[in-house]
């Protein structure tokens, strides 16, 4: 394994090389956070990176971000000066794996490195199972929170270019086209504000959503979204709570560009570019359909 030691204090730089070396790693050292990103720049094949925080030109924190930037899950190992173990904390919020506080031992060491090892071991292993899935479903319930719509869209399709349904650049518009979904099965669904918002303004707009979202039925209603992805298609079912709509009827009332005002605004987006679209009987259920290779007809 190739490791990477930046760290100001040379007593703790020997002692990591040393540890590292005897169980036969391959270790590249830097006296300063500068030092490390030019050479990661250059071996950007090192596994493991243990860092001190305090170093001169770029510290540990700093060093940290700049890494993650290049490669998200780089294990990255903080050592931590005895007097301010809060850092540890602060550490592991920005994304840290471990934290060794000096003075650390051999023992301290080993029991790090198993650590990072197991780590390196589950990463390989969930990616060989995202390589050899041929089959991905869930089914999510959410309340009537905006918030987190966008969290949502982009976990549920991370893997679609994986899949080979679509391309990485293509993925932004799939979750506009989501999100649309979602925020119509919300305000139009679950909340039945059609015919309210199309008399407001956008601001009145917004706090008409929030006082519906806690009035009752509306705040016990919730949205189930399940998805199944394999190598020919993805599909997304959203199913709201409400009385169901008209949605042919909808698709042509385009007055308003407000997207809570405007839901054929969002069923144009959402028509164009999934494969196949269509809702249940009563209108509170769509399907949508992406398929592998296929031209939109």
């Amino acid at each position: 394994m190739l490791v990477m030691i930046a760290d100001a204090n040379p007593e703790s730089r020997e002692q990591l090389r040393n540890f590292l070396e005897n169980q036969e790693h391959e270790v590249l050292i830097a006296e300063d956070g500068e030092e490390a990103l030019g050479i990661f720049h250059e071996q950007k094949e090192i596994q493991v990176v243990f860092s001190g925080l305090m170093m001169p030109k770029l510290g540990g924190l700093e060093l940290m971000k700049e890494l993650k930037a290049i490669n998200r899950k780089l294990p990255f190992v903080v050592l931590i000066p005895l007097e301010f173990p809060d850092m540890a904390r602060q550490a592991l919020r920005q994304g840290a794996c471990d934290f060794l506080i000096r003075p650390f031992t051999n023992r301290d060491l080993h029991r790090t490195l198993k650590r990072v090892n197991s780590l390196m071991a589950d990463s390989r292993f969930s990616n060989y199972c995202l390589e050899h899935s041929i089959l991905e479903s869930r089914t999510i319930e959410m309340e009537n929170d905006f918030e987190c719509i966008g969290s949502i869209t982009t976990f549920i399709t991370r893997n679609l270019p994986r899949y080979e349904i679509l391309r990485h650049e293509e993925l932004f518009t799939i979750r506009i086209v989501l999100k649309e979904a979602l925020e119509n099965a919300i305000v139009h669904g679950n909340l039945e504000m059609t015919d309210v918002l199309h008399r407001l303004g956008f601001e009145e707009m917004r706090e008409a959503i929030a006082e519906r979202r806690e009035e009752e039925p509306y705040r016990n209603r919730r949205i189930v979204l399940s998805y199944k992805i394999s190598k020919n298609s993805a599909k997304y079912v959203i199913r709201d709570e409400g009385k169901g709509f008209d949605h042919d009827y909808e698709a042509g009332n385009q007055e308003t560009e407000e997207i809570f005002q405007n839901t054929g605004k969002g069923l144009l987006l959402i028509t164009n570019f999934m494969h196949e679209v269509y809702w249940n009987e009563r209108g509170n259920e769509i399907t949508m359909v992406r398929y592998r290779k296929r031209s939109k007809s």
